[in-house]
């Protein structure tokens, strides 16, 4: 026997692309030591909310709360081309060492329904790391099969013959079933023989059907490239010469030579032919500008491209932090500094993007982020120091917020109060990071979220502060009548500061220690301990109790809310270490006394 190396170990434990066609056919020969790791999708809410302007400021009017079902509404496929990829995230346990922390990250979940892993390889595996990323925050993955003109012998080996073609379809089909993924996009990019062109097209169909009957939710999406007369010709929009193979699969990723003349013809094109696909299109947009105006101004083509209905393809959003890398080994940046300048123009890009796209959020129980975004200058679990190495992780990421942090830069000439909220390395409750408030004197949305609220609701956060006489933290919840369209603002918080004495408001009675270990005795878990402080960070519990509530009661919004005393200095901030929901235990409510019971003030 073959005695292993360190090279080969080192090997086993990357996730590496399918370079050959042989490769493919014999997928399953090969050992694949992480398909077992892959975490399943996390749910989030079966219906989209649409935040607008206001998508940072939580609000408590009576209203409707206007909802549109996934299917009804533009789709957002975000394409992630990085430098090649299988770079640091390829490693199935991350990596390790000085200056690797920072990275590029992707945490804008919320408004993403598909995350494709593009490489230019031939068949383009995602890696574990962003599988797991992406289905901790509720988004399907789609891998990439991609055949250029340099080696184009690949496009006729798999189409020499109908029964060839049909093995290399259920290698694929068994590739994306062993490692978790949801379907492929498809991009063709060099000529092919006319009389191949329909065996192409059943290609595209058949892969197609195989992947739906095989993985549930699955899609493949063609991208604009080769057309039915066998030559590469980018459309541009939607066509006779690329409309067969978009009718064979689940969509067609349009090229970025777009204009508004093109994207009138394909509605047109779509209304007369297929009126029930025209979200099955997704308008490309370049973010490095290729074709289109785009890098920091990607929203004005985004916003064309939505008002016609159409979904959107982000190619390459890794250009927030690839734009930077130049200048930073001109002025030789620290690495601190570096990873600065990388969140606040991301925040800054997708600030702008925001108030444009659909957004879901959490909604099983239990819930629990420590916001920590996979990667960091140690490792902490519950405060306490697990490593001091320096690590990168997106496996670790945890759930990310429904809406962008808020970069400082951005406002700080405004002296506007959005500003000041950001990940913060320097300490962390769980990971690698954590979130630093300093200037939030209104109910800033974290979440938009859909948990029920009939068994209960056992409310927990964990908050360190700079100046704990002149500073404090609350989270606030938003408590929704579907049936009346009323809301009950819930103020989790230690001190009564945060109460704006409004008419739909309740303050949380926090349960002391006393308390908290009798939620253990009753069965309870938590994520975070059942005490009042841990390694330097305050745990508060909170027992919502819905024994007065009607039936249908859910809370729809997480928020915070930062409270300062006159006396604090501008500087003081609180850190936001963790939240964790979970539903309560209502046959044993009666032995929680300091339960807070909710009520909605409902008219007869």
């Amino acid at each position: 026997m073959e005695e292993k190396t360190d090279c080969d170990s080192q090997y086993a434990q990357m996730c590496q692309p399918i370079v050959t066609l042989q490769a493919l056919l014999e997928f399953e020969r090969a050992p694949h030591p992480w398909k077992n790791l892959v975490e399943p999708i996390a749910p989030r809410t079966d219906r989209s909310r649409h935040l607008g302007d206001h998508y940072q400021v939580l609000e408590f009017g009576d209203g409707p709360i206007t909802y549109v079902e996934n299917d009804a509404r533009p789709q957002v496929l975000l394409c992630h081309d990085f430098k090649g990829n299988y770079l640091n995230d390829r490693y199935i346990n991350g990596v390790q060492g000085a200056g690797q922390w920072v990275d590029y990250r992707f945490y804008n979940w919320a408004a993403i329904d598909v995350f494709c892993y593009f490489s230019h390889n031939f068949v383009t595996v995602p890696t574990l790391q962003w599988l797991n990323c992406a289905h901790r925050n509720g988004v399907k993955v789609i891998g990439t099969l991609i055949v250029e003109q340099s080696n184009a012998h690949l496009l006729r080996d798999m189409l020499q013959t109908e029964e060839f073609m049909v093995r290399v379809v259920e290698a694929l089909v068994r590739v994306s079933k062993v490692c978790q993924f949801h379907g492929w996009l498809l991009n063709i990019e060099c000529s092919l023989e006319q009389s191949k062109i329909e065996l192409l097209r059943q290609f595209v169909e058949r892969l197609t059907v195989r992947c739906h009957a095989e993985i549930p939710g699955s899609l493949v999406i063609w991208y604009d490239a080769l057309t039915k007369s066998g030559r590469v010709d980018w459309q541009n929009e939607l066509t006779g010469a690329n409309e067969p193979f978009f009718h064979a699969c689940d969509g067609i990723f349009l090229n970025y030579a777009w204009n508004r003349q093109r994207l009138e013809r394909t509605e047109n094109y779509v209304r007369n032919y297929c009126p029930e696909r025209l979200r099955d299109v997704y308008v490309g947009i370049d973010v490095f500008g290729r074709s289109q105006k785009a890098q920091m101004d990607t929203n004005a083509p985004l916003e064309q491209a939505m008002a016609f209905g159409f979904s959107v393809a982000l190619f390459a959003p890794g250009w927030t932090f690839e734009s930077l890398e130049a200048a930073a080994q001109r002025e030789r940046l620290e690495p601190d500094d570096r990873n600065v300048q990388f969140l606040q123009m991301n925040d800054r890009f997708w600030n702008r993007l925001w108030r444009h796209l659909y957004v879901r959020g959490p909604t099983q129980l239990p819930f629990y982020s420590s916001f920590c975004l996979g990667s960091g200058k140690f490792y902490n679990r519950l405060g306490q120091t697990q490593s001091t190495e320096c690590w990168f992780n997106l496996a670790k990421q945890h759930f990310q917020p429904t809406i962008p942090y808020t970069p400082p830069l951005e406002y700080e000439t405004r002296n506007d109060p959005l500003a000041h909220w950001t990940h913060h390395f320097e300490v962390a409750l769980d990971g690698g990071s954590c979130l630093k408030l300093r200037n939030v004197d209104y109910d800033k949305r974290l979440f938009a979220c859909d948990f029920p609220c009939q068994d209960d609701l056992i409310v927990c956060y964990a908050v360190r502060r700079s100046n704990p006489t002149g500073v404090d933290l609350a989270l606030v919840l938003k408590a929704y009548s579907d049936r009346r369209h009323e809301c009950i603002r819930i103020v989790c918080a230690n001190a009564d500061c945060h109460v704006s004495g409004r008419r739909n408001e309740m303050r949380a009675i926090p349960l002391d220690r006393e308390q908290s270990l009798q939620l253990l005795k009753l069965g309870a878990t938590s994520q975070l301990p059942l005490t009042d402080t841990v390694n330097g960070w305050d745990i508060r519990y909170y027992y919502l109790s819905a024994e007065m509530l009607p039936p249908g009661i859910r809370i729809v919004d997480i928020g915070i809310k930062l409270h300062k005393e006159p006396e604090a200095h501008p500087t003081d901030y609180a850190l936001l270490g963790a939240i964790h929901l979970q539903a309560g235990i209502p046959t044993h409510r009666d032995y929680i006394p300091h339960r807070t019971v909710l009520s909605f003030q409902l008219p007869e």
